[in-house]
């Protein structure tokens, strides 16, 4: 996305912007987001098994948890769901029964 697409009025996170401005595609800052996030979880989960009470403010540190962290970052980059006409899609029949 280009500094100057109206789409970025949808992107809210300050690191997004910036990523964006240097070049970086949706996927790409996608992709780094997820990293950090799943490497935060196992690093947490890893640490907890020695330490219980490491990192406090972490949360649960389940893989629900880490998606919903994964999912507000998109957001906050912009990202939406699919239109409910996707969604609607019907299903493709069992053609094997």
């Amino acid at each position: 996305m280009n500094p100057d697409d109206p789409r970025m009025a949808l992107v809210e996170c300050i690191n997004a912007r910036l990523d964006y401005e240097n070049g970086k595609t949706g996927i790409e800052i996608a992709e780094e987001w997820a990293t950090v996030q799943i490497t935060a979880l196992f690093t947490v989960r890893d640490t907890r098994a020695q330490h219980p009470g490491t990192f406090p403010g972490f949360g649960e540190a389940t893989a629900e948890e880490t998606a919903r962290r994964i999912v507000a970052r998109l957001l906050d980059a912009g990202w939406r769901p699919p239109d409910t006409e996707c969604l609607d899609a019907p299903t493709v029949p069992d053609l094997t029964a």
